[in-house]
């Protein structure tokens, strides 16, 4: 089906295919163009047509980063121009001004699939999917009759949505999830989230650059719980140096309306705020796609269960993405999905990779690969930690980075970099360098000895590998790693 066709003509060309995949966010794309790019046959199958790339795209990664970007870039120049000049962009940025730019983003980027997908012969069909039975899907569109489409494979590819539990009120415009806090109409004075993971950071960071009196609650004792605690305390110092209040060991016990406001009952504390923004979990979507009735496994929280190869407990049935459960990054699904169609297909040998990094665009970002101490300490392993500050980089400082640091985790007796965790500016890019590092068992003195530009952050990865075999070699002779 060509894009442009008529929405009372949404019936496929083709009625078999060698791969059927099933939601169009980074997973679904990245599987469909390779299987194309093998020659293969391809339809993508989106319950809403006109809006390609689901939550990736539309509600999520995009539209909340652009907003993130533009915000740190005004806060960026803080150290050189002075709060007063901050303090009048941002008093002068209205809601409109801001998501605007996040809604031509998001629409620059489906552009950008929709050519993708047509330069790859891909059809894109639009509908409700389920399985019939092992190889048959029925599609029901928004317009016009159901009807059944046949794959050789299949790719579930239909990612997650916020958790909604049932004695939250949601109205969507006092009491929101995160599809819908970037449709606000007008920027709120206060805002309570509820929920310190990955997205109920990066909003509070978001709002809280706003000027929002912006306070963060979580039922656990700390911010983002898979984090290195190190640089998660930097991260928190920061949020707290920007005006965000957080409130550890609080949980929501109710919601009430008092006026135009909310009145929230935590464990210890009541608060009022002008919006509710609950971010607390989000839920796979495969429910509805027939799966129990054709023998792929769910789990009791909605996560279709894969394999290695990301198999469900049909061979030619694979799932990818949120869906899964974690890692649900749109880098690693997008590598999960290509994976799926390279193994379908029977062109991969190699395994899935180890190493892959977490990136959390908060401001400043936090970004890591490998375990954190924590979970090394656990693990009995013998290692040291090689640090540096932002504050003692040439780069860090002139940037006015006072909470910026980069973290090694090296192996005490290879040397070999085990884990990398990074908070401050251009730490989601930063970690890349360690990460080629790791996949090639490249050990510190790699790092010694690799002449960095000056000034740059990326020299804090020499630092930090001095820093750490300073701590096995204190008389500075370092010696070869033992094997």
């Amino acid at each position: 089906m060509e894009l442009g066709t008529p929405k009372n003509q949404i019936k496929a060309k083709k009625s078999s295919y060698d791969l059927i995949v099933i939601g169009s966010g980074p997973a679904g794309v990245q599987a469909a163009i390779q299987a194309s790019k093998l020659k293969k046959s391809v339809c993508i199958i989106e319950k809403v047509r006109d809006q390609v790339g689901g939550t990736w795209i539309h509600t999520g990664t995009l539209p909340s980063k652009t907003v993130r970007e533009s915000l740190e870039a005004i806060h960026a120049i803080k150290h050189h121009v002075g709060n007063v000049w901050v303090d009048r962009i941002i008093e002068d940025l209205s809601t409109d001004k801001l998501y605007q730019r996040a809604h031509k983003v998001s629409s620059e980027e489906e552009a950008l699939v929709r050519r993708y997908t047509k330069k790859n012969n891909i059809e894109i069909c639009g509908g409700f999917a389920s399985f019939e039975d092992p190889h048959t899907i029925k599609v029901v569109p928004s317009e016009g009759p159901p009807y059944l489409l046949t794959g050789k494979n299949f790719v579930i590819a239909t990612g997650s949505r916020p958790r909604r539990p049932d004695n939250i009120p949601f109205d969507g415009w006092r009491v929101v999830d995160s599809d819908e806090i970037l449709k606000l109409e007008s920027v709120p004075r206060t805002m309570l989230i509820y929920g310190a993971g990955v997205i109920g950071c990066e909003y509070a960071c978001i709002f809280g650059a706003l000027g929002v009196k912006t306070i963060l609650v979580d039922p656990r004792d700390r911010l983002l719980a898979m984090s290195d605690a190190e640089v998660v305390k930097s991260l928190e110092n920061a949020m707290i140096e920007m005006g965000i209040k957080i409130l550890f060991k609080q949980d929501l016990k109710s919601i009430s309306t008092r006026g135009p406001k909310l009145e929230v009952q935590l464990t210890s504390d009541k608060i009022e705020t002008d919006v509710l923004f609950f971010a607390a979990g989000r839920v796979s979507n495969s429910e509805h796609l027939g799966l129990e009735q054709i023998g792929v496994k769910v789990t009791d929280r909605g996560v279709i269960a894969v394999n290695d190869v990301f198999q469900t407990t049909i061979p030619h049935i694979y799932a990818a993405g949120d869906v899964i459960g974690a890692p649900a990054l749109a880098a690693t699904s997008a590598q999960q999905g290509r994976f799926c169609a390279l193994h379908a297909f029977e062109t991969i040998k190699s395994d899935f990779p180890k190493h892959f990094p977490i990136g959390v665009y908060t401001i400043p970002e936090l970004s890591s690969v490998g375990p954190t101490e924590e979970q090394l300490k656990d693990l009995k392993i013998d290692f040291v930690v090689g640090r540096a500050s932002y504050s003692e980089i040439a780069r860090g400082y002139i940037k006015g980075d006072s909470h910026g640091m980069l973290k090694l985790l090296i192996d005490r007796k290879s040397h070999r970099i085990l884990g990398i965790h990074i908070v401050g500016e251009g730490a989601a890019n930063l970690v890349h360098i360690g990460l080629a590092f790791m996949m090639k068992d490249g050990v510190a003195n790699d790092l010694v000895n690799m002449i960095f530009n000056y000034p740059t952050l990326a020299e804090a990865y020499r630092i930090a590998a001095f820093n750490a075999l300073n701590k096995i070699f204190p008389d500075g002779k370092f010696l070869t790693p033992a094997a």
